[in-house]
């Protein structure tokens, strides 16, 4: 199978390298990842409307609203990992699946085959904790009390790090060391990520 993924930051080029082995990466496949902040899915999706959309932001229901405004054609995934993320840790939440929605796409045959192959990187989530089917919206409402928070707790406790900066470790207690090592997921974080997560409609 092949796919293009639109985005060359952190996280696209990392989808690169992880699905490079499993798929023909090529900029003129019919299957298009789109590894970009959310401000840039509008007009990537009129660019890209003839094609089978992939939709991996950190905000489901904005995004996958924009990209259904083009073409229905759409599967929706949250991919809950980075580089940092062990392998066994990996999980991806999917909250909307074209072939359940249109099996006669001429793309549902596609979405199956991405999602196995996807598969082969990551854990797939279907329902959430109370067994119900995620949605974009659902999703949405899940992040905003952890992936929001985690985001606005770091920023928060970025200042506190920044004012003991140039403070030996050996002076440090270890629950600051651990605030600080917090911090860094928030530095390591690319700005188009935090944009996308911030754009979340329960924030």
């Amino acid at each position: 199978m092949q796919i293009k993924i639109i985005g060359d930051g952190s996280f696209g080029t990392f989808l690169n390298e992880l699905l490079s082995p499993i798929f023909q990466i090529a900029d003129d496949a019919d299957a298009v990842i789109l590894a970009v902040p959310i401000s840039a899915y509008d007009s990537l999706a009129a660019e890209y409307g003839d094609k089978h959309l992939i939709n991996v932001c950190s905000v489901q229901k904005p995004s996958t609203d924009l990209l259904l405004k083009h073409t229905p054609n759409v599967t929706a995934i949250h991919p809950l990992f980075g580089k940092r993320t062990p392998d066994d840790r990996r999980n991806t939440i999917i909250t909307r699946e074209l072939s359940l929605i249109d099996k006669d796409s001429r793309f549902a045959e596609s979405e199956c085959e991405f999602l196995e192959g996807f598969s082969m990187i990551s854990a797939v989530t279907r329902t959430d904790h109370n067994g119900e089917t995620f949605t974009p919206d659902s999703h949405d409402r899940l992040m905003a009390k952890t992936h929001v928070a985690a985001v606005l707790a770091a920023k928060q406790m970025k200042v506190f790090v920044e004012r003991a900066d140039g403070i030996p470790d050996d002076l440090l207690p270890n629950s600051f060391r651990l605030m600080r090592d917090f911090v860094k997921t928030l530095d390591d974080m690319p700005q188009g990520t935090i944009e996308s997560i911030m754009a979340n409609p329960y924030y």
